[in-house]
């Protein structure tokens, strides 16, 4: 309890307290005193926060490239070469004659066209009758084929990581 000499609420409408009385005052820790918000709790402030946050962003920045170079096995690489040794497969099923160099196949379909696949930079193409080409394999570094009697043997390199498929002959 403190005692007021004047006090005046004005701002309320009313006159205020006479001389000499004593009105019960609210100091703020008792007004903020809840639950759960003690005095001896203690918050972040924003600037440990903005720290905080500043630290975590530069640590994921730096991880994220290491995590590329941790991946493990290519499955789209793997499964672009089973798809190009589906189609190599599909057309020697389909041709009339066939030729097998260490880095193309030239064929002669039903239909006399003159088909080659081969090595073109960095690309694997189709071509039919010297003109035009369909690219079937990108990002290609080597191509080989190895002709034996049961099968053809190709072995091709896409990003440092070799692939070996064997093609059999009708």
């Amino acid at each position: 309890m403190k005692s007021l000499s004047s006090f005046n609420l004005r701002k309320n409408g009313s006159q205020g307290v006479p001389y000499g009385k004593t009105i019960e005052m609210k100091t703020r820790s008792s007004v903020c005193m809840t639950k759960g918000n003690r005095s001896s709790e203690r918050a972040f402030t924003l600037s440990e926060v903005l720290i905080s946050l500043m630290v975590t962003m530069i640590l994921l920045s730096i991880s994220v490239p290491l995590f590329s170079l941790l991946k493990g096995y290519d499955y789209y690489s793997e499964l672009t070469v089973d798809q190009l040794s589906a189609v190599i497969q599909w057309e020697i099923n389909q041709c009339r004659s066939y030729n097998v160099s260490d880095h193309s196949i030239s064929l002669i379909d039903k239909q006399n066209r003159h088909i080659v696949m081969e090595q073109y930079g960095g690309i694997f193409r189709r071509t039919v009758d010297g003109s035009g080409h369909e690219a079937l394999l990108q990002d290609v570094e080597a191509v080989s084929f190895t002709h034996g009697f049961p099968s053809i043997l190709m072995e091709v390199e896409i990003h440092d990581q070799p692939y070996t498929r064997k093609i059999h002959l009708p």
